[in-house]
């Protein structure tokens, strides 16, 4: 069983079905998304540990094979960043 190292280092499980709602929230449809998540499991194949970035990049790049999904993956990465907290700024302190 592969096992995926997130940006936050927890471990959990491969799961196929993650790449299939991601690639069908970026715009991809149903049946290209099933293909990329059965093509980036068989180069899994074999690997016991894998980073949630190297999966992200390997998606990427068959989607950017897609024409038409290229813009949507791009507009739903921004989507996903503008969701993100975005750091406090430190209150300045006051002269005296």
């Amino acid at each position: 069983m592969v096992q995926v190292i997130k940006k936050s280092k927890k471990k959990e499980a491969f799961k196929p079905a993650k790449i299939v709602r991601a690639c069908k929230r970026s715009g991809c449809p149903e049946p290209i998304a099933k293909t990329i998540a059965s093509e980036v499991s068989k180069k899994l194949k074999g690997r016991k540990i894998v980073t949630s970035t190297a999966i992200k990049q390997m998606v990427f790049s068959m989607l950017m094979k897609v024409e038409k999904v290229r813009k949507s993956w791009m507009m739903f990465e921004q989507r996903k960043r503008a969701k993100k907290k975005p750091m406090k700024a430190k209150a300045k302190k006051k002269k005296r």
